[in-house]
């Protein structure tokens, strides 16, 4: 029987797994898009901007790998832990640049940088970074169990797309308070 910290375990990088996937398919799919997000940062130079946002698409993806694989998952850990935070970092500088109308650029629903986008990217990195700190190399569940634990990912999924979706509505609600 699988202990309750290999079942979060699994619940939590799939949940991840989730979470970097869809960024990677939207900066892919929607790469001149994604181009114009990271531009509206103003970090560096509009000639970089193509290069960086194509490396953060394989890196990206190249995370999602290494979390699935067991060998791999705690580098994997590490590796998201990364991005997350550097995603967080250059929000918090675009805030404290005055920079308070470019979206996020995460995938998924326009978010416009803010307070909100910070703390999620925060929570994205501690889940992360326990990913990495898992001691063991294989996680020993049985088949029930890991439908059990991914479904569980799931259901995060689907809070944490509930979340972005009422969050993509803030900028609106204090439009019109104003």
């Amino acid at each position: 029987m699988a202990t309750l910290s290999s079942l979060g375990i699994v619940t939590i990088t799939t949940f991840l797994v989730i979470v970097l996937a869809r960024a990677a398919w939207h900066k892919y799919d929607r790469f001149l898009e994604t181009v114009g997000f990271a531009q509206g940062y103003g970090v560096v130079p509009h000639a970089w901007v193509m290069p960086i946002v194509r490396a953060l698409t394989l890196a990206e993806a190249a995370t999602v790998l290494a979390l699935i694989l067991p060998q791999t998952r705690a580098l994997g850990g590490l590796a998201a832990a990364g991005l997350f935070a550097g995603y967080g970092v250059l929000m918090a500088t675009a805030l404290m640049q005055g920079r308070r109308e470019i979206d996020c650029g995460c995938g998924g629903l326009p978010q416009i940088v803010s307070g909100f986008t910070l703390a999620r990217n925060a929570v994205l990195v501690l889940l992360a970074l326990n990913i990495a700190a898992w001691p063991g190399q294989v996680v020993v569940v049985r088949p029930l169990e890991a439908a059990v634990a991914i479904g569980a990912g799931l259901v995060l999924t689907a809070i944490y797309a509930t979340i972005e979706r009422l969050a993509a509505h803030i900028p609106h609600i204090r439009q019109k308070e104003h």
